[in-house]
């Protein structure tokens, strides 16, 4: 009895256990939608996070699966349950059903780099923002190539959120000056000041007019002021 008990444990894939936990935990009922969901969830942990996923991005995977299954009550449960990003579940049920490249997008999603925003001004929902106080930057990547190497990969995934509206929004960005890589005791002059940012980021959104069919390009806001 005890050989056939450790079998069945042996042979049970730990991923699909701990998520069929996950949703008792967020009050998802069980049935073939779930077990479906938690299958598909499991092989891409298995496959792309092999060392294991913080907590937060299986969250959003959940509720990524879920939304691409069409259960949106199952993915508003998920993404009911975290911070911040209960505060526009709206939001991010729409762009989880409709981004394609979603796992490029994940790490900067779940650390809140990237996250839907709210500007009363705004004629549009369609508001985001662009935290770079939030991202880790490593000694290799604290210089002007490779820093803005990193910025356009960034931008370049989230042209899409803008395509609905043909361009029309605004991206707020917060923490610029996090990445003047001379600041400090040093004067050198650099390209990473702020108004430099501010003025490639707006040419990376002006190259997309044409090829997106956009009418217009984002409204950049400065939030730091």
């Amino acid at each position: 009895m005890r050989a056939a008990a450790f079998h069945t444990l042996e042979r049970q894939d730990p991923w699909k256990v701990h998520l069929q936990e996950v949703f008792a935990a967020l009050e998802i009922p069980p049935g073939t939608m779930a077990d479906n969901v938690a299958a598909s969830v499991a092989m891409y942990c298995r496959e792309f996070h092999p060392g294991g996923v913080q907590r937060t991005d299986l969250a959003l995977l959940i509720a990524r699966a879920f939304c691409a299954v069409n259960d949106r009550a199952a993915a508003e449960r998920v993404l009911g349950s975290m911070q911040p990003h209960s505060r526009h579940v709206a939001r991010w049920l729409e762009i989880l059903s409709e981004l394609h490249h979603f796992p490029l997008l994940l790490p900067y999603f779940s650390l809140g780099i990237i996250r839907p925003a709210e500007w009363a001004g705004a004629q549009v929902d369609r508001m985001w923002t662009l935290d770079f106080g939030r991202l880790a930057l490593s000694e290799s990547e604290r210089h002007e190539m490779m820093l803005y190497r990193s910025i356009r990969a960034i931008i370049e995934n989230m042209f899409v959120f803008w395509d609905a509206t043909e361009g029309e929004g605004v991206l707020g960005l917060k923490g610029l000056a996090a990445l003047n890589v001379e600041e400090g005791s040093r004067c050198k002059q650099t390209l990473t000041a702020t108004d430099d940012l501010l003025e490639y980021m707006a040419d990376l959104f002006r190259q997309q007019m044409q090829h997106r069919n956009w009418q217009s390009v984002p409204s950049l806001m400065n939030l730091d002021f």
